[in-house]
Formats: structure tokens, C-alpha cells, sequence
């Protein structure tokens, strides 16, 4: 797993089993803002699903605004530890490493200033069933459609959406045809995300 310093300074990694970047390279940080915090408005106090968890920039973005409850889906212990070895340029970032350290020692819950993380590690298309609350907002960043097509799914997106409120809104990276269809299937209302980094714009899907 190599390291890589993405435009804004911030760091990411390549993944060798699957050949791809868990964040793009115009900005691992921006890209945690900009398309998923703020094009989905978030505000604190909701139930967030982090999909996909990875460095936790997404849910540190999110818990930077005020404290939340994030369920955090992750099956790869290597980006795990890759927390603990570096800096992150946000605020909740030293309470993400402390609930990773938790994690490593046999805490899957962490709860602190009225936050609270919950990892839910192993098969996110498994473990979203076990998801104790219904989400206000859920972040959706599994590698690309090319490399993991089975996380794309319209069971996948309709297993999500059941435990999503009513009004509830998904954002992703994707503007992939027929992962929006996909996602129109399980139920979603599909808009326009914001342009960021790339031609296309990003996906935000609002659960009917």
C-alpha cells in the first residue's frame, strides 16, 4: 500500500489488491468536504453512515461541524492502522485515531463531547442489516464501480435505503448510468452532485 500526497496536501493511499486509490488525487480532504459533507448540507446531531470508512476523513469532516453518531463501515484492517500513522488536517481527526485504538482493542463503540462512532467492520453489505438506527445521511465511497461491482448493486442500494429515513440523502463520487439506475431502483430520487476535480459531476441520491 503506497502513500501518496493528493493536490491539497493531504495524504492517501493506493491499494494494490484492488489497483485503485481510496481517494482522488486532486485531494483526499477536499474530496471529503466538498462532495460529500457539504453537497449533502449536513448538520450535526443525525445518525451518518460512513460506507467504505477508510482514512475517516469523511466522518472527521462531518463530526468538524458539531458531534454526531457515525457508523463507520470498514473491512480492511491495513487503512485501519494507517490512521494511527499519520496527521490529518481536521479538527476530530486525534478523536478518529482514539476510536480506531479502541477498535484495535476490542472497543467497537466510542463515545465522547456527545459523539459517537461505531464500527462496523466486515462486509458492508452484510453488516448494513445490522445497523442499530436509520440514517440521516450516508456517505458512499467503496473503490470504483470498475473494480468492485458487487458494491454497486441495486440489493446493496435498496438494503441502504431500508435503513435510511425518509428524506435521507446518499452521496457519491459515481455518475456512472447504471449505478444511478441502480440507485433509482432501490428507491432513490437521483440529482446532480457538485463538480469537483472532474468533468462529471458527483451523485446525490435522495431516499424516497
Amino acid at each position: 500500500m503506497n502513500k501518496i500526497i493528493t493536490r491539497d496536501g493531504s495524504i492517501t493511499y493506493h491499494s494494490d489488491e484492488v489497483g485503485d486509490n481510496y481517494h482522488t488525487l486532486y485531494g483526499a480532504k477536499q474530496e471529503a468536504i466538498e462532495k460529500h459533507v457539504r453537497a449533502l448540507d449536513v448538520v450535526p446531531g443525525k445518525v451518518i453512515f460512513d460506507i467504505c470508512f477508510g482514512l475517516g476523513y469523511s466522518a472527521a469532516a462531518a463530526l468538524d461541524l458539531g458531534p454526531s453518531t457515525v457508523y463507520c463501515f470498514e473491512n480492511d484492517e491495513t487503512i485501519l492502522k494507517k490512521i494511527l500513522e499519520i496527521d490529518a488536517d481536521f479538527k476530530s481527526f486525534e478523536m478518529i485515531k482514539e476510536f480506531v485504538r479502541g477498535f484495535f482493542e476490542g472497543k467497537n463503540v466510542y463515545e465522547s463531547k456527545g459523539c459517537k462512532l461505531v464500527m462496523m467492520f466486515g462486509d458492508a453489505r452484510e453488516k448494513i442489516l445490522e445497523a442499530g438506527e436509520k440514517a440521516d445521511y450516508v456517505f458512499f465511497a467503496p473503490f470504483s464501480p470498475a473494480k468492485v461491482p458487487e458494491l454497486w448493486t441495486e440489493e446493496f442500494f435498496r438494503n441502504i435505503r431500508n435503513k435510511m429515513k425518509t428524506g435521507g440523502k446518499l452521496s457519491t463520487y459515481s455518475y456512472a448510468g447504471w449505478v444511478r439506475e441502480n440507485l433509482r431502483k432501490a428507491g432513490f430520487e437521483v440529482l446532480d452532485g457538485p463538480i469537483i476535480g472532474r468533468r462529471s459531476p458527483s451523485t446525490i441520491a435522495v431516499a424516497r
